[in-house]
This record gives C-alpha cells, sequence and structure tokens, in this order.
C-alpha cells in the first residue's frame, strides 16, 4: 500500500464522525460482533533514549525524582518485550461506519514531571482533559501535526493539582496530536485521531485486542509517532476471531540524528544537594492498564474531579 493512500485512510480517520459529509458514526447494538487481536514487533535494537539535563528546566529539586541520579531525564520513545513486542503502538480499523458506543474521553495526566499516556487516541472537535497531579505548574502545548508540518493546537498554563479542558481541532488533513509541556521539554506525549471506537494501545507484550467489531472489511492501521505507519485489510466475520500482526524495523526510525545521540549535550556538575541522594525511578511509560499504579484511573479521576481544589 502506497504512502498516499495510507495518509488518505489516516485523514479518514480524522473526518468520520466529525464533519457534515454523509460520514457520522452511528451508535447501534453489536450481536454477533467478531474480534481482532494480535502482537506488533519493533525488529531490530530500539534506538538509545532521549537525555535531556535538569540544568535547562525549572523545578529541579522535584523533577529530579525521575532521572539517572547525575541530573539527567532519560525519555523512553522505544519499549519492547525480550521478544521484541512493541509497546505504545496504537492500532486501529478505519472504515466502520456504525458499531458499539463511542463513549471514548481521553485524559492525559501530569505526574513526577511525565506526562502520560505516552500514546493515546483522540478525537477531532471533542475535549481532551489535561490533569496535572505534580505539586508544580505546566505549560502545555499542544499541536496538529501531518506527515509534514506542524501548527499550534492550543497553548495552556496547568496549575498545581489542577485540571482542565480544550477542545481538540485538527488542521484539513492532519491526524497527529502532539504535546510537550512548554518548560519541561523532556514532557512529552502523542496521539493520533481516531473515528470510531475500534482501536487499541499495544501493552508491555505488544499485544493489542478489538472486540465487538461489526462484520465486515476494513483497514487495519498501526502507528507509532517515530515510525512510519502502516496498513492492511482485514476481514472481520460474525462472531469470529482473527490475528493481525505487525512488524516494524528499527532501521526506518524517524527521528533526526543529532536526538540520537548517546553522550549527553553538557556536562554541566549541578550542586551536590540537587542530586545526592537521589530519589531516582526510571522514566518509563507503563502499559495502559497500569498507567496510573498505584492510583487506578477511577481513583484518581474521582479524586481529582470531585475536588477541583485539590
Amino acid at each position: 500500500m502506497t504512502r498516499k493512500v495510507i495518509v488518505y485512510l489516516l485523514f479518514l480517520f480524522v473526518v468520520t464522525g466529525h464533519f457534515s459529509l454523509g460520514l457520522a458514526y452511528e451508535e447501534v447494538t453489536i450481536r454477533n460482533g467478531g474480534t481482532i487481536k494480535g502482537r506488533v514487533f519493533l525488529n531490530g535494537s530500539p534506538p538509545p533514549a532521549r537525555v535531556y539535563h535538569l540544568i535547562f528546566s525549572p523545578n529541579i529539586e522535584f523533577c529530579r525524582s525521575i532521572s539517572d541520579g547525575a541530573g539527567n531525564r532519560i525519555l523512553h520513545e522505544f519499549l519492547t518485550s525480550a521478544d521484541g513486542g512493541f509497546q505504545d503502538v496504537v492500532v486501529a480499523l478505519v472504515g466502520v461506519k456504525k458499531g458499539k458506543p463511542f463513549n471514548h474521553k481521553p485524559i492525559i495526566w501530569l505526574e513526577d514531571c511525565q506526562i502520560r499516556p505516552f500514546v493515546t487516541a483522540v478525537r477531532n472537535n471533542q475535549p481532551v482533559t489535561i490533569a496535572n497531579n505534580d505539586p508544580i505548574f505546566h505549560d502545555i502545548q499542544a499541536y496538529s501535526l501531518d506527515d509534514k508540518y506542524t501548527f499550534q493546537m492550543f497553548n495552556k498554563p496547568v496549575p498545581a493539582k489542577a485540571n482542565i479542558q480544550e477542545d481538540i481541532k485538527f488542521r484539513p488533513n492532519h491526524f497527529i496530536f502532539r504535546t510537550q509541556c512548554g518548560v519541561h521539554d523532556f514532557m512529552q506525549s502523542w496521539g493520533i485521531a481516531v473515528g470510531n471506537p475500534y482501536f487499541a494501545v499495544t501493552d508491555r507484550n505488544g499485544e493489542y485486542e478489538i472486540a465487538q467489531v461489526p462484520p465486515g472489511t476494513y483497514y487495519l492501521v498501526a502507528w507509532h509517532p517515530n515510525m512510519k505507519v502502516q496498513a492492511q485489510p482485514v476481514t472481520v466475520k460474525e462472531n469470529g476471531t482473527i490475528e493481525k500482526g505487525f512488524i516494524f524495523e528499527s532501521s526506518t526510525v524517524r527521528i533526526p540524528a543529532h536526538d540520537l545521540q548517546t553522550s549527553y549535550r553538557l556536562q554541566t556538575w549541578l550542586k551536590e544537594g540537587h542530586l545526592i541522594p537521589p530519589t531516582v525511578k526510571e522514566q518509563t511509560h507503563n502499559s495502559p492498564e497500569d498507567l496510573l499504579k498505584p492510583r487506578s484511573w477511577q481513583e484518581r479521576s474521582e479524586f481529582y474531579f470531585d475536588n477541583p481544589s485539590k
């Protein structure tokens, strides 16, 4: 499948269900739906993690809780299992016109100077909640991207222990959503637009499952923010289960060479009081079901949404 066709399919992700083009997604009862499941792999060694020095950002005392103990924040964008299972890949169907309820309401959590989840799905012309669980201020910048161009969608300060909402508004032909903290550049996350509820994010083993799919033939898309998107046709039968996998090649990673260096840009010495003893925990992105441990999504939502002053 050509790159042009895949980009067009992704554009359908954005318009389906949101513009008055006769393509609106319809919610119906599904009694004979099928299931699509499988694994996504990264073939080859994952690229090295990106390194960010804390000296360039405020709140060093707080943000050092996730560091390497020497003043450097490590951002792991490629997480794989021992056999190459690729985590944080969005797998979604294009072409589903009606099906199960579409109740997806994305939440972006700011915690421990991280944005989580690292990869998610979003809906055009629908709100996204940004919940700050940190005791410090964050400045969230959101961008609308296509395959080449980037435009700012919004720039929203988020006070400590506060929640805000902003609407997702993609530019024409755009389908990628990116967020970053304006004062902590190592805080980054990504999203892709979906026009129906039939999507999943791969777990720590690269596994995914999409259930209650109406019988029919569709395109299945696999997307990671630093890889070229892949797509393949899939036919779902009544009450059937079909397995579909994807393989990404690490040699095709789309990251500028200067961001793949393994040495630090600056060997700046900080005062010992800033770094010793380091309360270090590895900055990784947990699988979707473990994102907010030890507090669950529901517990966190109930606490902060019911206690806006917290």
